[in-house]
């Protein structure tokens, strides 16, 4: 294993590079003068080579310590970066929300300034990830997930079913005359990576020769009907994810009665963060509004 330098050690050659004295390093450090010239010392055997041509009113890098000085820098800023950012830990009556991009753009961040009126005191924290985090670890106070991916040894709450239809602008649909559901074997299909993809419609609808695999694929739903806004296609849609899209008219569903059952979503606490009534509060409040939106299971 790489034997590597100690922190006090690279700060110091930090201090000294930087104000090209050891004397004022150890100012800045509330260190002695020799205790810092130790640790430059130290850090300059373990190299192998010296870093400082030693002046006698200062000191200046070689060439071997200005390439580390680029580097030492780099790594400490990249510390401090990452110990600003466990502040965001510190804050009061946080609630942080776990669930994909798609579901929090389409769902929780159009609803967020509402929840944010009705609990001021509640900060949010929403970190999207597509591949699950395990509820039991960490502090994720709720986690939102597919309901195919149900966990086991913990209590898992469904909050809304979900069904895939065909989704377009309403110019695509008239453009392209699409008047029934056998007209889109000819249309450009966008597809999701579902199980339930376009061959599963077209079945439900009674269409023959269904088996349609050409067009745009996407790994992210809610990617997939912005692909649809900007009339790439027509989309196999999730009507929740598609719901604040159908309701300003930037999409249409031209068979709406013709759908087929997707995976729904699941909301996941730990018995711990049951325990704060602020999570309780935000999941009682987000099961009201797909409940409001026609949504809940």
């Amino acid at each position: 294993m790489l034997n590597r330098p100690t922190l006090r050690s690279l700060i110091s050659f930090e201090a000294t590079a930087r104000l090209s004295s050891f004397t004022r390093a150890a100012d800045e450090l509330s260190m002695t003068q020799s205790a810092v010239s130790h640790q430059v010392k130290s850090l300059e055997d373990l190299l192998g080579q010296p870093l400082f041509n030693r002046l006698h009113r200062g000191a200046v890098t070689t060439d071997a310590g200005t390439d580390l000085l680029q580097t030492v820098r780099d790594c400490l800023d990249l510390l401090d970066h990452g110990l600003r950012r466990l502040e965001q830990y510190k804050k009061p009556n946080q609630i942080i929300v776990s669930s994909s991009r798609s579901f929090a753009d389409a769902v929780l961040l159009p609803k967020l300034a509402q929840y944010k009126n009705l609990h001021p005191e509640h900060n949010i924290w929403l970190h999207t990830e597509d591949t699950p985090i395990d509820p039991l670890l960490g502090e994720v106070f709720v986690t939102i997930r597919h309901a195919d991916r149900r966990p086991e040894g913990i209590q898992a709450t469904p909050i809304c079913d979900d069904f895939l239809t065909p989704l377009a602008t309403p110019a695509l649909i008239e453009r392209l005359a699409i008047r029934s559901p056998v007209d889109l074997l000819a249309a450009t299909l966008l597809h999701d990576e579902r199980r339930e993809d376009w061959p599963t419609w077209f079945a439900a609808a009674g269409v023959n020769g269904g088996n349609q695999v050409a067009g745009y694929n996407f790994s992210d739903s809610g990617l997939l009907l912005q692909a649809a806004t900007r009339d790439l296609g027509i989309a196999l849609g999730s009507l929740t994810l598609a719901h604040g899209l159908l309701e300003s008219g930037a999409l249409v569903a031209p068979f709406p009665d013709i759908r087929v059952a997707a995976p729904g979503y699941l909301m996941i606490s730990s018995p711990e963060a049951l325990k704060l009534e602020r999570v309780r509060v935000f999941r009682a409040w987000l099961l009201d509004l797909l409940s409001e939106e026609g949504h809940s299971t």
